[in-house]
């Protein structure tokens, strides 16, 4: 692998960590942003953060490991191959399945004062 190669590797290993990270942190400390009309699984959510992120550690384990120990670094395009389909298939199931709207029955604005 080239240098450049390596850089593009760990960039999408670093986004992988983060996005891992991101996913279970938002489980245990929500930032607010979320209206809560719109729910998700915390348990299958905090899951699916950490293997985003274990792969993330995974690849730079071998990566840095591959830089000194010459037959490791023919598994590195085969799983950079799989981390680039793990932010995709991530990427889908955020946009597309992620989040479900839940339509309460209560009201969107108080009765009580009248419209001006």
């Amino acid at each position: 692998m080239t240098l450049l190669s390596y850089v593009f590797f760990y960039v999408v290993a670093a986004v992988l960590i983060f996005q891992g990270t991101h996913a279970v942190g938002e489980q245990r400390e929500p930032l607010g942003v979320v209206p809560s009309e719109v729910t998700q699984e915390p348990g299958k959510a905090r899951l699916r953060g950490y293997i985003l992120a274990a792969f993330g550690y995974l690849s730079v384990v071998l990566g840095l490991l591959g830089h000194g120990y010459a037959p490791l670094q023919k598994l590195l395009p085969g799983l950079m191959v799989v981390n680039l389909g793990l932010i995709g298939v991530y990427g889908l199931y955020v946009i597309f399945f992620s989040r479900k709207v839940i339509y309460q029955a209560a009201p969107s604005a108080c009765h009580d004062h009248p419209s001006h």
